[in-house]
């Protein structure tokens, strides 16, 4: 149990320090030797846990997905005859919460694509999965139109997060959730 205590301490320890990192430079220009000093652990010890700086970001973006999942599975949002998409930003922005700036700074740069792809794959199979409920029959049609659905929200989330639109968390989920309601209409 100690053993756990203390690879936990280490990996938050190594996020801490990559958190800090990022916030004065680009998350490609932080090199292992400098994230270890940070974290005051030696790079024998990051290797322990981690192959790479990337690793890291994968596992902050890991708990943050399966926070998403439970509070979409909580919220129900997807389980109306369409996609509740308020709803949807509404967890999503209160599981981004605390870390929105971070999230800000990571879309600048090319470290958020992991994180943004899984959110967009979880849209476009609620978006397969609601046309196919609705009698879409052709596989390739909802496909497309889930594809296109789930990209386009995303794109969306996307230019908001890096401070395109200016809007609160919440009136992005209102506006954006009313938009596409009117569209899919």
């Amino acid at each position: 149990m100690a053993q756990d205590r203390r690879v936990a301490r280490t990996k938050a320890a190594l996020t801490r320090a990559l958190f800090e990192l990022l916030g004065e430079k680009d998350f490609d220009k932080i090199s292992i030797t400098e994230l270890a000093q940070r974290a005051d652990v030696d790079r024998k010890t990051f290797y322990l846990h981690y192959r790479s700086v990337e690793e890291i970001l994968e596992d902050f973006y890991e708990d943050m997905l399966a926070r998403l999942q439970e509070g979409l599975e909580r919220e129900g949002v997807f389980r109306g005859p369409q996609v509740d998409l308020t709803g949807f930003f509404r967890v999503l922005n209160g599981v981004v919460g605390d870390n929105m700036p971070l999230f800000r700074r990571l879309v600048q740069g090319a470290g958020y694509t992991y994180f943004i792809e899984r959110i967009r794959r979880i849209l476009q199979e609620a978006a397969e999965n609601t046309l196919a409920a609705h009698g879409v029959e052709d596989p390739l049609q909802v496909h497309l139109r889930g594809e296109f659905f789930a990209a386009g929200i995303m794109r969306v989330y996307l230019i908001w997060l890096r401070g395109g639109l200016d809007f609160t968390a919440d009136q992005f989920a209102e506006t954006v959730g009313r938009m596409v309601g009117q569209c899919m209409h």
